[in-house]
């Protein structure tokens, strides 16, 4: 028994993909699998974006907050207008990754909901959007880039 597990009361590495490294090595095809979602997920809250092509070179995700809509319209037309920097065999993805507006915003999550529709590119999270939340943000920008982006360059 390990100490991990007597602390916790159950083997923590069982529940990891590819815990097993004999086993993926026997069949390496396994990796390519979806592995079952933990219970400490992150849930999105709004349709997430388009998965990464799978030959996708580059992904820029920025933390934003719900309401620096024109922050984000800056980027957009600026440094993160990825047609300046995509090409056929090497595409470029913007994304941003947010939380919930605070105090359940009504009006700032419907404009969410619109600017998603208009742009595909928020990564909104389950979580209240706060500075004190900033490790979650990143955590779940890498939990998206890890379940629709696993194959970027």
């Amino acid at each position: 028994m390990t100490l991990l597990s007597w602390l916790t009361g159950r083997d923590a590495y069982d529940s990891l993909p590819l815990n097993d490294l004999e086993t993926f090595y026997k069949d390496p095809t396994s990796a390519g699998q979806q592995a079952p979602k933990p219970a400490d997920h992150i849930e999105y809250l709004l349709q997430t974006p388009n998965p990464c092509q799978i030959h996708q070179f580059l992904v820029i995700y920025v933390h934003t907050a719900p309401a620096h809509h024109s922050r984000r319209q800056a980027v957009r037309s600026t440094w993160g207008n990825v047609s300046r920097w995509s090409s056929g065999s090497a595409p470029v993805t913007l994304r941003f990754v947010l939380g919930r507006p605070v105090n359940d915003s009504d009006h700032q999550q419907r404009a969410l909901v619109d600017e998603q529709a208009k742009h595909g590119d928020l990564v909104q999270l389950d979580f209240e959007d706060s500075y004190r939340n900033m490790t979650m943000k990143a955590v779940g920008a890498l939990q998206w880039l890890n379940e629709y982006c696993h194959d970027t360059r």
